[in-house]
């Protein structure tokens, strides 16, 4: 994909139809519709089918196509659940933010949709503690859509029962993962279960249950509204569709953005303004900081899972973070560290001590104190604990570091040579709870701020 992209409008349509995230004004731009298309039309298996030729993927961190995961409910009697997943509680991302906040009826229309293609009679929206105004919204759009016979008991007068909630979560970024979401649901504390059994089996109360991505369950009327092959034909054929990319960070205009699937890096900077103050791009996390850093030689590769995974970067959830060329990368890597040491919940050694270290090692070489032993036990460490614990959370917490040793080894020995930065480069501080969706502390942001300058 080269030259210029033409965004497109299909999860973002919040843009052109401001209020729609009120049920009258959503049903005028055909809001509802694909429900009286599928169901009671066609069968729950035929559908699973058109998620398979529309190659829909999870916009949610694994890529895991939407047919496979719901191919792999247990077909048992009795209760089935489906669980949106709002948790969005990393550094630099805020794309699901937007969606609940302002378009939350495609939410519960994919949400719906969900539920009826798996056989789950109750869904839950699980929302992240500090999103109020999403909660808020989501909440009045549940009533809403309830009061009209829309959900509850007989959806739309299919006699299809799909009962609705939201749950708010615990506060913590280990909430966001799927089987620790599930303990928080039930009232236990958020610590992830070892898999298998999978959700899909061994959920909710012990029964079958899909988690999906807010982002995911916006996509799935897109399917119904485009058709199959309309969709498969926005974006690559291994991960078609539209896509939200959030860019933060040293760019003009960070906001949330709406591409076809592959945009490039470049086109992605184009659009956000490019580097502000005449500084040149140095790298970029594509994945939300659990992702591995891209340098400028990557600036032409596009942004899905394949491109990514091929050069061993990760794409994640789409969310973008860009670094200058007047950036630390110690320093970044650092912070970065010090969010997982601050957020693993302790219940696995290996992302328990293995953060700790590595945020010790890091603030070493930042302070002047570093050596050599601490660049090779980074190295070593970053290497031997992924696939060692019950989440994704050290897995994730460890491409930064092993990306960043790949890529910028000679500011790392630099801090060990000068117990400095290298000149003209500053420590950057990434703040834990990133709302904004930017590098500064102490500002929440309105609404308006997240969107796109045109």
């Amino acid at each position: 994909m080269s030259g210029s992209v033409e965004p497109t409008c299909y999860l973002l349509r919040h843009r052109q139809h401001p209020t729609i995230h009120r049920l009258a004004d959503y049903r005028r731009i055909g809001g509802y519709k694909s429900i009286e298309q599928v169901v009671g039309r066609i069968s729950r298996e035929e559908f699973t089918r058109w998620m398979a030729t529309a190659h829909l993927r999870g916009r949610g961190g694994a890529g895991q196509p939407v047919a496979k995961k719901w191919g792999r409910m247990l077909d048992i009697p009795g209760q089935r659940y489906v669980i949106a997943n709002g948790d969005e509680s990393e550094p630099g991302a805020f794309k699901d933010r937007e969606l609940m906040e302002c378009n939350p009826h495609q939410l519960l229309e994919g949400v719906l949709l969900s539920a009826w293609a798996v056989g789950a009679t109750r869904a839950i929206i699980y929302v992240r503690l500090e999103y109020e105004l999403a909660q808020e919204r989501v909440a009045r759009a549940i009533k809403e859509i309830t009061d009209a016979g829309i959900a509850g008991p007989d959806m739309m007068g299919t006699g299809v029962e799909v009962e609705l909630e939201m749950f708010v979560s615990g506060g913590a970024y280990i909430c966001g993962e799927q089987t620790a979401l599930i303990e928080t649901i039930e009232g236990k504390l958020p610590y992830p279960r070892p898999k298998p059994p999978y959700p899909t089996i061994n959920g909710l109360w012990g029964r079958p249950t899909v988690v999906q991505n807010i982002e995911t369950l916006c996509a799935i009327p897109l399917v119904v509204e485009l058709g199959p092959e309309g969709f498969k034909a926005i974006g690559p054929a291994t991960a078609p569709g539209p896509k939200v990319y959030s860019i933060s960070g040293h760019v003009a205009h960070p906001g949330n953005y709406e591409f076809p699937m592959g945009i490039t890096m470049r086109q992605l900077l184009e659009a956000a303004g490019g580097i502000p103050n005449g500084h040149k791009f140095k790298a970029a996390l594509t994945g939300g900081a659990a992702s591995a850093f891209i340098t400028a030689d990557h600036l032409d590769i596009a942004l899905d899972f394949d491109s990514l995974d091929a050069i061993g970067g990760e794409f994640g959830t789409g969310t973008v973070m860009v670094f200058d060329d007047h950036t630390c990368m110690v320093g970044a890597t650092q912070s970065l560290l010090r969010f997982f040491r601050d957020e693993s919940c302790g219940k696995c050694t290996p992302c328990r001590e293995g953060t700790q270290l590595m945020h010790l090692w890091l603030a070493n070489l930042e302070g002047g104190r570093g050596s050599m032993a601490d660049i090779d036990a980074l190295g070593r460490l970053s290497g031997l604990v992924p696939g060692t614990t019950c989440c994704a959370l050290a897995d994730g917490a460890c491409l930064p570091v092993s990306s960043g040793l790949r890529h910028f080894m000679p500011e790392f020995l630099y801090h060990v040579e000068h117990g400095c930065c290298p000149p003209g480069e500053g420590h950057i501080h990434l703040p834990h709870d990133d709302v904004a969706g930017t590098f500064h502390e102490g500002h929440v942001p309105t609404l308006t701020e997240l969107h796109p300058r045109r």
